[in-house]
């Protein structure tokens, strides 16, 4: 991935651009409802498996993936919804921070992404992950 590839995702936090609200960051204003860290799985897995071409099927890969990762991180962390999540898991940590919900959520979409062609049959391995996929197997 280029370098470029956090900047892109950066703006998922907070369910799409949540913003503090007191100098020391504890309080915040989560501006949607998707949990930022699902996104940026979502993202991620859209750069391997995407579709190349704006023409092509509609619901492809990439669709069936997208949402078997929205199904695992319900599964695993209660809800999707980051003004849900968010006050939960702050509460957790001692910095205040979603850590716990990142680290999953990443958790999940190399756990989606490394068993793409289980989930989706039609999902091939882009050759960038291949030796990943390899030593899983």
């Amino acid at each position: 991935m280029s370098p470029a590839s956090p900047k892109i995702a950066s703006g998922f936090h907070g369910g799409g651009g949540g913003i503090k609200t007191d100098e020391e960051g504890t309080k915040g204003i989560p501006t949607g409802c998707m949990c930022g860290a699902l996104a940026a799985g979502i993202l991620v897995l859209s750069i391997l498996y995407g579709r190349t071409a704006p023409v092509g099927p509609r619901f492809g890969c990439i669709s069936h993936l997208a949402a078997h990762l929205h199904k695992r991180f319900a599964e695993e962390l209660g809800g999707k919804c980051c003004a849900m999540l968010r006050p939960f898991f702050q509460k957790m940590d001692k910095e205040n921070s979603c850590n716990f919900v990142y680290q999953k959520g990443a958790e999940l979409a190399v756990e989606v992404a490394l068993s793409a062609p289980q989930i989706v049959v039609e999902c091939k391995v882009p050759r960038s992950i291949q030796k990943l996929f390899n030593r899983t197997c």
